[in-house]
């Protein structure tokens, strides 16, 4: 059984609901999950915020934090992931942010650094990944990790 569908099926187990915030992954994570049937159940919604401005305004990042620490960042995960959960009341909620490149940032952040945050009773956890590969395959890797993330959680 895929780690998606095993996720799925928890939530349907538990009468849980999920949501997504991603950067970097562009949807790829709620189409991960939304790819297993009977997902409708507990897959609440989904946003890509791409850009700064849409983290903030949409999820409420602090736009000090954003300049200070750049939305490459552990503060930007976590609030990615809590903003999530305050607007969706979902049980659980993923965020992904990232610098998947090519290239390194223009701060000089290597490519495939990657911040991922779970929000779940309450507590965020946020885990700092270095990815290798090309910009397609950081975005996989990270899709991959962050259902782990999820699935640890509701284990």
């Amino acid at each position: 059984m895929e780690i998606a569908e095993k996720i799925v099926n928890i939530l349907k187990e538990q009468g849980l609901h999920i949501s997504t915030a991603e950067s970097l992954t562009g949807g790829m994570l709620a189409s991960s999950i939304v790819d297993i049937g009977g997902a409708s159940e507990v897959f609440e919604e989904g946003y890509i915020t791409y850009s700064d401005a849409v983290k903030h305004k949409v999820l409420g990042v602090s736009k000090d934090c954003l300049e200070k620490y750049t939305a490459v960042s552990s503060v930007v995960a976590k609030q990615m992931a809590e903003g999530t959960a305050q607007i969706t009341g979902s049980d659980i909620t993923v965020a992904t942010t990232g610098y998947a490149g090519p290239g390194n940032a223009d701060d000089g952040t290597p490519a495939g650094t990657v911040y991922i945050g779970v929000f779940y009773k309450e507590k965020t956890d946020v885990r700092k990944f270095c990815f290798d590969g090309d910009r397609n395959s950081v975005r996989r890797q990270t899709v991959s990790e962050a259902l782990k993330m999820a699935a640890e959680k509701l284990a």
